[in-house]
């Protein structure tokens, strides 16, 4: 989804907000799509009920947790640093990178949805440190 429209669309984003940088903007429709093909994956599959109809709109929970899917896969053990560069901390910024694509039109929402979607959906240490820790193996929990 790298195309002019949207390198111009987040031009005009990081003009009034400097939150985030470019980078963090170009993961958005890359983990937007990631999860929409998971969701269709698991429709196929029967795991999730199919009404019959092909949407791309997914919830701020689904995006949340595909974005955090999508991270672990491409950059394994290094996505947490990573998202720290990108000042990515917490699933709220996913939303607020979600939300100022919605204001200059590269992402949709329904009236259901809303920025809260986005808060506290998980913690980035757990989700992208803990898988990585090393256990040390005389440790003994009993």
């Amino acid at each position: 989804m790298r195309n002019e429209n949207f390198e111009r669309a987040v031009s005009m984003i990081l003009k009034r907000d400097q939150r985030y940088p470019r980078g963090a903007y170009e993961l958005m429709p890359v983990t937007l799509d990631y999860t929409v093909r998971q969701i269709q994956e698991r429709q196929r599959a029967g795991d999730l009920f199919d009404n019959g109809a092909a949407s791309r709109h997914v919830t701020g929970r689904q995006l949340s947790e595909g974005f955090r899917d999508y991270m672990l896969e491409e950059f394994g053990p290094f996505a947490y640093e990573i998202l720290a560069d990108l000042n990515i901390r917490a699933t709220i910024d996913i939303g607020n990178l979600v939300y100022n694509l919605i204001s200059v039109g590269c992402f949709g929402k329904t009236p259901e949805d809303k920025l809260e979607d986005f808060d506290a959906v998980y913690d980035f240490n757990v989700a992208f440190n803990e898988p990585f820790e090393v256990q040390d193996p005389s440790y003994n929990a009993s």
